[in-house]
């Protein structure tokens, strides 16, 4: 009786561990934010990304207060001023990769199965002095990650929901 128990708990396990788990595909690394001078914020998010048994295409292109609802496969973003949005300031923002494993393929990263890479969102916010009078507390949250998986051919577009990413957002920086 206890074997087959043994035998039944270890072939559960090998098959979850074969399995592509979505909890372990993807997950974010780091977030900083960095007042770079006066009235420039540094913001980076880190996260990985890869498949066992699936192609992966993640954007490159991000834009500020893209709607969460949006089909454009483009990382959309806020500027949080405590956990308010703010259309404060001027941002520029791209996601980066200097994984190996990682090429560019239709202005998007590409990554083959089996694979998993990491990519950083880099944001550069600049705000008038002007408009630093109130001290915000200034912070990034991640609203609209969406990827593209290849299985056997077929694509199976996907983005992560808000539960997921409100563990992408940056610590704030006090802006004096």
């Amino acid at each position: 009786m206890n074997t087959q128990k043994l035998k039944l708990a270890a072939g559960i396990f090998l098959f979850t561990l074969l399995l592509p788990n979505a909890s372990d595909a993807y997950f974010t690394t780091a977030q900083s934010a960095t007042q770079i001078n006066q009235n420039t914020i540094l913001y980076t998010v880190t996260y990985q990304f890869g498949f066992l048994n699936r192609e992966l295409y993640m954007p490159i292109v991000a834009t500020r207060d893209l709607a969460t609802t949006s089909k454009d496969f483009r990382i959309g973003y806020s500027i949080l001023n405590g956990d308010t949005p703010t259309n404060l300031g001027t941002a520029q923002t791209i996601a980066l990769s200097s994984d190996e494993d990682v090429q560019i393929k239709d202005g998007r990263y590409y990554l083959p199965d089996r694979k998993s890479a990491e990519f950083t969102l880099v944001t550069l916010l600049t705000v008038s002095p002007e408009l630093l009078a109130a001290n915000p507390d200034l912070s990034l949250l991640v609203t609209n990650l969406p990827f593209l998986m290849i299985k056997d051919g077929v694509d199976v577009p996907a983005h992560l929901n808000p539960s997921e990413l409100q563990y992408y957002r940056t610590p704030a920086v006090k802006v004096n």
